[in-house]
């Protein structure tokens, strides 16, 4: 058991500097390094956080005293830098998808194998106190069997064309999928079968992001199936910034969530909003939301030599049928296996 666990971060982004604070505030880690290859955003993190910065990964990978490394780079530049802390005998937190590809994913899985060291990707809504619960609900039998559910998790067109720089070179597919595909695999207990996928392009190509505006898939499970959609195109006037539900229904039960209506509403003299409340808040000084449980839950796996609710074959399963589903929509809608 280890009193406390030396922390790395690569990519300060919001998640990032997520990663960062909690580390920062637990008794149980100490946060050695923020990395980014941006200097400007690796400096403002360190200072920010009161430890070493650097540009580069591989001072990381060569600081034998560093237990854990969190990277929360965007989702395509997961590779070079899992393989290289995992190879380095770092235990590796990673931001979700595990890869944009199967074969990164491999590369990466493999790499935690020959190392010895754990590995786990960061699916935030298990940790979701609505998703919980309705875990719960379900596993104590209120619904009966799954029958059939309906998701849809979409962000307004200003996070590909204003807040994320590399949208291009991901989509909705990748950013918002891996959630709402995770969350039917693990509230169903039920592995994938096949996917049907449609999509549509031309509005945000239009603006020089070449991704899917839009894509709605129904996916086979063993004993039951899912209609799944998600977007990159909400209007910006959208109140919450995101629209995600989840509705299942099972042979005895139906449960209804909705995530992004948060139960608070905002009228003022300029607009009628409903301001998210998501897994990211600050007050008082310190840091809430559940998006610090995962990374908490992963810290002390790693301090007391347990292993993660999430397996590196949940990363893999969930990079798989995220590209049946890209396979079925350039196809036109062919059903692919998973």
């Amino acid at each position: 058991m280890l009193s406390s666990v030396r922390t790395a971060v690569i990519g300060m982004g919001v998640l990032g500097n997520v990663y960062a604070e909690t580390y920062r505030s637990s008794p149980n880690a100490d946060l050695v390094v923020a990395c980014d290859l941006d200097p400007g955003r690796a400096k403002a993190a360190g200072e920010r956080h009161g430890c070493r910065y650097t540009t580069d990964i591989n001072e990381i990978a060569a600081d034998g005293t560093i237990d854990l490394v969190a990277v929360a780079t965007p989702d395509f530049a997961h590779r070079d830098a899992c393989v290289a802390m995992l190879r380095a005998g770092k235990h590796v937190m990673v931001e979700k998808p595990l890869a944009t590809t199967l074969g990164d994913a491999q590369a990466i899985t493999d790499a935690a194998k020959e190392s010895g060291v754990r590995l786990m990707v960061d699916f935030q809504n298990r940790w979701n106190p609505l998703f919980i619960q309705a875990k719960q609900l379900i596993d104590a039998g209120e619904l009966g069997d799954p029958v059939m559910a309906y998701a849809r998790l979409s962000n307004t067109r200003s996070l590909p064309t204003e807040s994320l720089s590399w949208a291009s070179k991901s989509g909705p597919e990748w950013f918002l999928f891996p959630h709402l595909l995770d969350l039917l695999c693990w509230l169903f207990d039920q592995r994938p079968q096949s996917v049907v996928a449609y999509g549509a392009r031309g509005i945000l190509a239009a603006q020089g992001i070449d991704v899917y505006d839009a894509i709605q898939a129904q996916v086979r499970f063993e004993k039951a199936f899912a209609t799944v959609e998600t977007s990159w195109i909400l209007p910006t006037t959208w109140g919450s910034g995101i629209d995600f539900r989840f509705d299942i229904l099972g042979s005895a039960g139906k449960i209804d969530i909705n995530p992004s209506s948060s139960g608070l509403l905002l009228a003022s003299s300029e607009r009628l909003s409903t301001p998210g409340v998501g897994g990211i808040q600050h007050a008082y000084g310190t840091q809430f939301g559940f998006f610090k449980e995962p990374i908490l839950h992963f810290l002390e796996c790693v301090r007391l030599d347990r292993d993660p609710i999430i397996t590196s074959e949940d990363g893999i399963a969930n990079v798989r049928l995220i590209e049946a589903i890209r396979t079925s929509l350039e196809s036109g809608g062919k059903e692919i296996s998973v």
